[in-house]
């Protein structure tokens, strides 16, 4: 029974510190000696990036430095580096990324087939072509039965 209880207040103890350490109100890692996160890559930046710097879209073009440091890392700032290493000067130009549009072909109307030799057959001309049509098939109709009856009838 004590087991359990224990086992609770913990399980309680971690559901409560996960939402705080995935919105970055608590660090674990600053309880544990020897880590320092705060020495970290990603934290130095963080801390050297300025707090106002929210976004950073122009529309003017940008001169920006590329050079490589002494660890072999690409670097990019918008100041000349301290040192005169080989230093690449790139002008960025805002609009190099905009994805062009669609173009869309204009719509084509389709072609109305007319036919001279049949009228609509819900017209008084087309319901008499349906009329003497069927009379037609009758009429064949008719023909064939008389003749299967013929040879019936030699049989």
């Amino acid at each position: 029974m004590k087991f359990k209880i224990l086992s609770m207040f913990i399980i309680l103890g971690v559901l409560s510190i996960l939402p705080m350490i995935y919105t970055g109100q608590f660090d674990p890692l600053s309880f544990i000696p020897g880590l320092n996160s705060s020495s970290s890559g990603h934290a130095l930046l963080k801390a050297q990036a300025p707090k106002n710097l929210t976004n950073a879209v122009t529309d003017e073009k940008i001169q920006v430095y590329k050079w490589r440091d002494e660890n072999g890392v690409m670097q990019f700032s918008n100041t000349p580096p301290p040192t005169t290493a080989h230093t690449e000067q790139v002008e960025l130009n805002p609009y190099s990324n905009l994805v062009q549009a669609v173009k869309v072909p204009a719509k084509e109307e389709p072609k109305q087939i007319v036919q001279a030799d049949s009228p609509n057959p819900y017209s008084v001309q087309g319901m008499k072509k349906v009329m003497d049509d069927a009379r037609g098939v009758e009429e064949l109709l008719n023909n064939r039965y008389q003749q299967q009856q013929k040879m019936i009838d030699k049989l």
